[in-house]
């Protein structure tokens, strides 16, 4: 049993339908992962055992008389600890919240659990969901199964930690500023950061919050491509504010072939340098896609200025998570960065805090750039189907907790730079609302290194489409070697 843990959420779900295995058989797999694995990685951080088997129980009645729920029928799934699940806490990974507990399902876990998935734990965040690492005082640090003394990444580094080694068949997190593609990329897994508002994120807050915060997207983590897509299709839909006027309207997108496609480049920027071992595995990486007929242009990038885009998303950014933030912590964080007196930190780091208090004219004017900025990497995507960037600056790096994030910097290629200045590779899509995905494409110095390809806006089938090619030409997850 324990060998098919690690297969897709779609092979899980097949064995389910097809009685070859139990649904109460197949959670206790998982449960049996998760107190192998669980200790040293801290992954995992709720559960509901008592429940989850209940619902398994009935979950095979049903399957045995041919009644199923939906495409995920048995199949145990975790999500984000800051999704509301009915009866978990929802803290961020706040003290004062610690005894925050849901009373109803975020839109994402009740469309899982229409869908037939067993909800069953919830998995580890940094603090405010603020971090490229994922630790608390509540729930401890996680570790990065490639390298126990590195970070999983942040904010959905639990998710990507469970789903790398076989805890959870699949996982829903949130990315506002590479909290999906950045745990992908550090864990060897796929993730996709679907376009703005086409997947409702109601119920990921710890008030009552009924906005889509700009920016802010939730979506999938999974082990395939097809698991990838599989998922994003359970979740997606508008909140209900929104859908009695709209609905989605993706184009299909039914290219299995990477001789389909053709692919734009933009490898390195100097707003945020890439490790040289890791942009020479890009490197390789493209040109594998070169002699698999893909479609590669060199010469042609989104033409926007890369040091004002940036700013205008770290603004941007620091708008959009200013309900997370006190006047006194907002100005705490502004009086840190000053007493730094360093340049970089001020432009990266202080540009982000600082729009933590746009005044609302700031913002229109912002918002009005954006828009500007989206046209121009709408007329990019006319003929390109696919942008392949970094997702970071490096492979995952050591845990550093030490103070602030924005005393802490990140080696690349012999340098310091901040921290955040890696979340340049996050904005570069994020800011105008674009689908991003992240699959695995090889190794630095035994740790797992993924792409990102961005496609245009509404194309989210186009970069599952691809990530689905590259997966079936040139490979994909390989687990862990703990596992």
């Amino acid at each position: 049993m324990h060998s098919i843990i690690l297969k897709s959420a779609q092979d899980q779900a097949l064995a389910v339908r097809q009685n070859k295995t139990k649904a109460v058989d197949l959670l206790r797999a998982h449960f049996d992962q998760i107190d192998k694995l669980n200790p040293d990685i801290n992954a995992v951080i709720w559960q509901d055992r008592e429940s989850a088997q209940k619902i398994a129980c009935d979950l095979d009645k049903e399957a045995l008389k041919g009644e199923l729920r939906g495409p995920l029928h048995g199949v145990p799934v975790t999500v984000k600890e800051s999704f509301d699940l009915k009866g978990a806490p929802t803290t961020w990974g706040d003290p004062k919240y610690k005894n925050n507990i849901a009373l109803s399902d975020s839109d994402v876990v009740k469309r899982l659990k229409d869908a037939g998935a067993i909800v069953f734990g919830k998995t580890n965040v940094p603090l405010k969901l603020a971090e490229w690492q994922s630790f608390n005082e509540i729930y401890g640090t996680t570790n990065n199964p490639w390298d126990l003394s590195r970070t999983p990444g942040g904010s959905s580094g639990g998710s990507a930690a469970a789903i790398s080694t076989g805890m959870s068949a699949l996982e829903v997190g949130s990315d506002i500023g590479s909290s999906i593609r950045g745990p992908a990329h550090f864990c060897g897994v796929f993730g996709l950061k679907p376009t703005f508002k086409v997947v409702s994120s109601k119920g990921q807050s710890v008030t009552d919050w009924y906005s889509e915060t700009d920016i802010l997207v939730a979506g999938p983590l999974a082990r395939t491509a097809g698991d990838l897509k599989l998922a994003f299709e359970t979740i997606q839909g508008l909140r209900a504010l929104e859908g009695s006027s709209f609905k989605n309207t993706l184009a299909l997108d039914d290219r299995a072939k990477l001789n389909q496609f053709r692919v734009g480049l933009k490898l390195d920027d100097a707003e945020s340098p890439v490790d040289k071992t890791y942009l020479d595995v890009l490197k390789e990486f493209v040109e594998k896609l070169s002699k698999a007929g893909v479609d590669i242009v060199r010469d042609k990038t989104p033409e926007v200025d890369s040091e004002k885009h940036f700013r205008l998303y770290l603004s941007l950014l620091g708008a959009a998570m200013s309900q997370n933030y006190t006047e006194e912590e907002c100005h705490a964080l502004i009086a840190g960065i000053k007493a730094m007196n360093d340049e970089s930190v001020s432009r990266i780091c202080g540009t982000r805090y600082e729009g933590l208090s746009l005044s609302h004219r700031d913002w229109i004017l912002l918002d009005n750039k954006r828009n500007i900025h989206r046209l121009i990497f709408d007329k990019y995507f006319k003929d390109i189907d696919i942008l392949i960037t970094p997702v970071a600056g490096s492979a995952a790096f050591k845990h550093d907790q030490k103070g602030p994030r924005y005393s802490r910097f990140l080696t690349i290629n012999g340098k310091d730079h901040p921290d955040m200045s890696q979340t340049f590779w996050a904005g570069y899509s994020g800011v105008v609302g674009l689908p991003s995905v992240v699959g695995p494409m090889g190794y630095v110095n035994n740790l797992p290194v993924g792409y990102q390809g961005i496609a245009g806006h509404g194309r989210d089938f186009t970069a599952l489409a691809f990530a689905a090619a590259v997966e079936n030409e040139l490979g994909g997850f390989k687990p862990p070697p703990l596992c």
